[in-house]
């Protein structure tokens, strides 16, 4: 077997067994907060109770993808596509064909005698989610991720052996259908999910020092390599486009604003580009303000002042963002500098971007320039110490 089931049958009014069927009518679906599609069969699809509260579970973008598995199954019950798990010759297992990275569910269904299709449960698939060793196996997922450490943070400047604590402080990511922690993060590109649990775990901590975050929900942002990666930043930076990454942190975001949840973000990196995406195609798509959530801007690629300004249009709060001056990311890909200084100090950098985590202008919060500059003395590196030494210098002496 490879899904696993959904704990969720704790909730409302219960009735005698979590797989008692029910029908489902467009006015059923709508108090349960489901969007069915003018043209479902209510007539003919029966749900167990365990399905809909899994239903009613997801977010809009997860539901709509799964409803419309189901209206396939509605239409072709035994299609070679659906997997039989069952000596029953009427129980079926359909994954679906659908080709998003983000669809990770079974639905388990039977086919009775009258030709009604009965939906017994909706399941996460465990082949799809998880750590992948081929990392363009994995998929965009909502994570709860846990603090595995003894508290290590990126608070100053680190020596290499401080740095890797910091790879072991968080762990544990579990599947889960929404954000159920007060703190969650979007991150970039070229991050695994081994790498993007730590990395934004830290993130987290720096976003938001006063806070004691002991767990948070990931937004996995799957890396698809280099040339993949920047299609998929570029495809969401022009406006009329959107990534269902972004479709999918968008329904995310709805979720979390009509359950009432305070929830604090950061998003680094390509994290940024998806956010200002989503926070778009919220704005044209939805309905009401974002005013219980904030979100911090880490590594922007995308126009910190344009994400500034489409946040506040929907009351979203941000923090000041955090850009380091030698970094390419923010100061090219993001234009938020384009001057000749910029460009030429993200030239001279360029090669760090992708080096230790100590070095990269990127990998790392920003924590001012001179502890950048610490931190490469620190690490040992020199020649890039000077460089950015002098930056200081010249910086100090324009405001003297």
């Amino acid at each position: 077997m490879t899904w696993t089931k959904r704990s969720a049958v704790a909730s409302a009014q219960q009735p005698q067994s979590p797989y008692s069927l029910m029908g489902l009518d467009q006015q059923m679906a709508l108090e349960h907060g489901i969007q069915l599609p003018n043209d479902f069969n209510t007539q003919k699809v029966e749900f167990s109770y365990q399905a809909l509260v899994m239903l009613k579970s997801l977010n809009d973008y997860d539901q709509r993808l799964v409803i419309k598995e189901i209206q396939f199954i509605s239409l072709h019950p035994s299609a070679a596509s659906s997997i039989k798990q069952s000596r029953n010759p009427f129980r079926h297992m359909r994954r679906t064909d659908i080709p998003f990275r983000n669809y990770h569910y079974f639905i388990d269904y039977k086919l009775a005698s009258s030709g009604q299709i009965q939906i017994s449960d909706i399941l996460f698939d465990k082949q799809l989610y998880g750590k992948k060793d081929r990392h363009t196996d994995e998929r965009t997922m909502l994570y709860q991720v846990q603090r595995t450490g003894s508290g290590a943070k990126y608070d100053g400047a680190k020596t290499r052996d401080e740095i890797q604590e910091l790879t072991a402080e968080w762990g544990g990511a579990a599947p889960k259908t929404q954000v159920h922690t007060p703190h969650a993060a979007v991150n970039g590109m070229l991050n695994e999910l081994t790498k993007a649990q730590w990395l934004m775990g830290t993130h987290l901590d720096t976003a938001y020092q006063s806070d004691v975050i002991k767990a948070y929900t990931l937004f996995h942002n799957p890396s698809d390599k280099a040339v993949r990666d920047l299609i998929e930043c570029a495809f969401d930076k022009k406006h009329s486009n959107t990534s269902h990454n972004a479709q999918h942190l968008a329904a995310v975001l709805k979720q979390n604003q009509q359950q009432g949840k305070k929830v604090k973000w950061v998003a680094h990196s390509q994290g940024a580009i998806i956010f200002l995406s989503a926070l778009q195609y919220y704005r044209i798509n939805y309905q009401g303000a974002l005013t219980g959530q904030e979100l911090a801007i880490h590594g922007s690629g995308a126009n910190v002042a344009t994400l500034v300004h489409t946040a506040k249009q929907l009351g979203l709060k941000t923090h000041q963002a955090r850009n380091n001056p030698f970094d390419a990311v923010p100061n090219i890909a993001g234009r938020n500098d384009l001057s000749r200084s910029s460009f030429a100090r993200s030239v001279k950098f360029a090669s760090a971007l992708l080096a230790d985590p100590g070095v990269s202008p990127h990998t790392l919060p920003y924590l001012g320039i001179k502890t950048y500059h610490q931190q490469l003395l620190m690490i040992g590196d020199h020649k890039r110490a000077a460089q950015v030494k002098k930056y200081i210098n010249q910086t100090e002496r324009s405001l003297s």
